[in-house]
């Protein structure tokens, strides 16, 4: 399925153009620019009680730290514009994933259980496609309303290699719930000893953890362009997502097999970006940008599904807040 979402907005993105900037009225603009960027946030993934169902249990923080590139293809007409994106990630990231639960049921806010460990970004899409219409420019300003819609698709995968400490009483040494980090608490990967059953050493450690998940953002909001100078432009641009879809997954595997746990969630009024940008000709037909841009918002909450079956006692909620730094050399093609 994600390769498919991949050539579906790849298609659209080769279909559509952008205007990022310059309109002139009744003359057609068309721009290419390769961009290339760097991504810093964080996925989280959230299981709450059944009862209150506003507690939390289990918390899984997967980090967004990699290198991205990709393009942006641009056109204007009479003050309309249309502005489609695609990035991909770059290499295997630089994040971790931490893995919290909060298990006692006597005391609900002690944290019983933690793990950190490395985690592995295998793939990583962003496209995004905005139309927006100049309604007014005053002298050396311009505002544009938007109407926009977007699609990430983030897949991680943290090994064996990771460390935990298992505070519950399944785990800790006198069989009673302490926190994490009490002397109590199981540390993994535990040390080499000696098995009856298996007649070698060996040791524990904890089963690997994939996830993915595929966010669908509806955008509206508004951009401001600033020129100061000839040839230097700077921007500002606020957005809302009015509607958030989101579907994940996360699989936790075992020596025995997998637990598999998708959510779904749909969020209103939940996303928020703003971002600023600047643009400085280097000639009549290149031009250097840069741009800043964050993401984040409030937690969505939806239904859980394990192994493929509705636990329809057990909320789940996502949350996500990135920020991102890109570059690109702008080339006008006519």
């Amino acid at each position: 399925m994600k390769r498919a979402f991949a050539v579906y907005f790849l298609s659209i993105f080769l279909a559509f153009f952008s205007g990022a900037s310059a309109f002139s009225s009744g003359k057609a603009e068309f721009f290419v620019e390769p961009i290339f960027g760097y991504t810093h946030g964080q996925l989280d993934e959230i299981l709450y009680r059944s009862n209150p169902n506003t507690q939390k249990i289990s918390l899984l923080e997967w980090e967004k730290r990699f290198f991205t590139a990709g393009a942006k293809i641009s056109a204007g007409f009479s003050g309309f514009g249309v502005e489609a994106t695609f990035l991909t990630g770059i290499g295997d990231g630089f994040g971790e994933m931490r893995d919290s639960d909060w298990l006692s049921e006597a005391h609900p806010e002690m944290k019983t259980t933690f793990s950190v460990g490395d985690s592995e970004a295998l793939e990583n899409y962003d496209a995004e496609i905005r139309l927006k219409y100049e309604i007014g420019s005053g002298g050396n300003f311009s505002f544009f309303p938007i109407l926009g819609v977007r699609y990430t698709f983030d897949s991680f995968s943290r090994g064996k290699d990771a460390e935990g400490w298992y505070g519950q009483s399944d785990y800790s040494s006198d069989g009673k719930m302490h926190w994490w980090y009490d002397d109590e608490a199981k540390h993994f990967p535990t040390e080499y000893y000696w098995s009856e059953s298996k007649q070698r050493y060996v040791h524990q450690v904890l089963g690997g953890i994939d996830y993915e998940r595929h966010t669908f953002y509806s955008f509206f909001g508004f951009s401001l362009i600033f020129r100061p100078l000839p040839g230097f432009e700077l921007g500002a641009t606020a957005l809302v997502s009015p509607y958030t879809y989101t579907w994940a997954e996360d699989t936790h595997r075992n020596g025995s097999g997998a637990n598999v746990y998708r959510e779904i969630q749909n969020g209103i009024f939940s996303r928020f970006s703003f971002s600023l940008d600047s643009a400085f000709a280097l000639s009549k037909r290149f031009s250097l940008t840069a741009e800043l841009s964050a993401l984040s918002g409030t937690t969505d909450r939806g239904e859980l599904y394990v192994n493929g079956y509705l636990n329809t006692s057990q909320p789940s909620g996502i949350l996500v807040w990135e920020f991102s730094g890109r570059i690109g050399l702008r080339m006008k093609i006519f």
